[in-house]
């Protein structure tokens, strides 16, 4: 073949060739453009940029209030007020409900009057001299004693007044009790009878009296000499006395019913123990006498002597004014009584949200009883755990992002807050509790929700 027949063969590859590339160009072309009207209509694009790297650590946890408490009753006794509902807000010491206060135990209705006997205690140490004039006192009383006891007459001439009249209530109580155990007699029995049996008789008589008149005061036509009124007049005054005449039947009958049966019993044992402690008074009194008969003993000086050093050594100890030790066990036992009376209501232990309520008036609770529950719903937490592998990449201070599951198509943030030192093993590998708080809540989160954390251990 001579060179002209082998350019036009290599002219006519070419041409075919790029009819050839022109052909598939077209074709892509075309089918670019029929994909394209087969995307959706709502396909967003973005174009692609540079950005950071962002390495997180992903964990479930439960959301929670910062702090939440179940308040019960530290007493028992019928709710009378109920002062909050689901969902108010309280602050620290508001009263939340109260109790009856007739249907506390007596233990708590007495701590009213504790209370009132130590702010006088308080209030006498800290503004008055009382305590000084006492163990001033104290120190004459122990004086006075020994002296009595170094010159013993007068104790002596006192001790046989007390015996004498120890004596005297002894005869007195035995006396009692034989007038109350001695049988009724005969004659007493038979006079009483005699006076029965004639108050009836003369009730017979004023019941005729009585009937006679009647039919006059009824009666159509009187004679001349006769008076209505004047029967009228009768008639009532004979009724007095038949109302009278029955009266004191009724007492002679019942007298003599008491003079029949035996002692009560009651009396019987009041005036038997009156004797008992007559003659216990009694033998008091006689130790009393033989102890100091013959004077004073050596050891009875020695404890007179001892109990007059004592009396000294707290007269020096309070001439001063009252010590510290006094003052802060008086307020001890003020704040005592104060919480024993604030057992009777329930107050809010710090600010937040009831958000449940168990009880209302009328309830009969006994202590140890819920009444409420109080959320901190101010600060909310989540709880998640890492593992051991994924535990040295957090720290407090670092960014989280939270999304819960009852919350669609949002993102919450926030950052640790403390992470345990300590962990727990979890099949075969341990896990650290770290706390996250939230910073942007808002009401669709709710304590108790579960929710997904990323936490960000890096960034590039």
């Amino acid at each position: 073949m001579n060179t002209r027949s082998k350019r036009k063969t290599t002219l006519v590859i070419i041409a075919a060739a790029l009819l050839l590339t022109v052909i598939v160009i077209v074709a892509a072309i075309i089918v670019g453009q029929r994909r394209a009207s087969v995307l959706p209509e709502n396909m967003e694009t973005a174009i692609v940029e540079r950005g950071p790297l962002i390495s997180v650590v992903e964990a479930d946890g439960v959301v929670h209030s910062a702090q939440s408490a179940i308040l019960d009753w530290q007493t028992s006794g019928e709710v009378s007020e109920v002062f909050v509902e689901v969902g108010d807000r309280v602050v620290r010491g508001q009263l939340l409900a109260s109790l009856d206060q007739t249907s506390l135990p007596a233990s708590v209705i007495l701590a009213q009057a504790d209370l009132i006997s130590a702010r006088q205690e308080l209030d006498d140490l800290l503004n008055s001299r009382l305590q000084q004039s006492q163990a001033q006192k104290a120190v004459e009383d122990a004086q006075h004693a020994l002296e009595d006891a170094l010159n013993p007459d007068m104790a002596q001439a006192q001790a046989q007044v007390n015996l004498a009249s120890a004596e005297r209530d002894l005869e007195r109580a035995q006396r009692n009790y034989d007038i109350l155990m001695k049988p009724v007699s005969a004659w007493s029995l038979e006079q009483i009878y005699s006076n029965i049996l004639l108050t009836e008789d003369a009730i017979a008589d004023l019941e005729e009296n009585v009937a006679e008149i009647e039919k006059k005061v009824n009666q159509t036509v009187l004679q001349p000499f006769e008076s209505r009124t004047l029967y009228k007049q009768m008639y009532a005054d004979l009724q007095v006395q038949l109302a009278q005449a029955r009266k004191h039947h009724d007492y002679l009958a019942a007298r003599y019913d008491e003079l029949l049966a035996p002692p009560d019993p009651v009396d019987a044992a009041v005036a038997e123990a009156a004797v008992f402690a007559a003659q216990a008074q009694l033998a008091e009194a006689q130790r009393q006498w033989q102890r100091i008969e013959d004077g004073p003993s050596p050891a009875e000086i020695a404890v007179l002597e001892a109990e007059l050093a004592n009396a000294q050594r707290e007269w020096e100890r309070l001439k001063d004014g009252p010590t510290s030790e006094d003052v802060a066990a008086a307020e001890a036992r003020l704040t005592a009584a104060q919480a024993v009376l604030q057992m009777a209501g329930l107050t809010a232990p710090f600010d937040g949200m009831i958000t449940a309520v168990y009880i209302q008036p009328g309830d009969q609770v006994a202590s140890g009883a819920v009444a409420f529950r109080l959320d901190d719903l101010s600060r909310l937490l989540v709880d998640v755990q890492v593992s051991e592998i994924d535990i040295n990449r957090i720290e407090v201070g670092q960014n989280v992002i939270l999304t819960c599951e009852a919350v669609f198509a949002r993102e919450y943030h926030g950052r640790v807050v403390e992470i345990s030192p300590v962990g727990i093993e979890t099949e075969g590998m341990a896990a650290f509790e770290v706390i996250v708080e939230m910073s942007d809540a808002d009401s669709s989160v709710r304590s108790g929700m579960s929710a997904s954390v990323e936490i960000e251990v890096g960034r590039r």
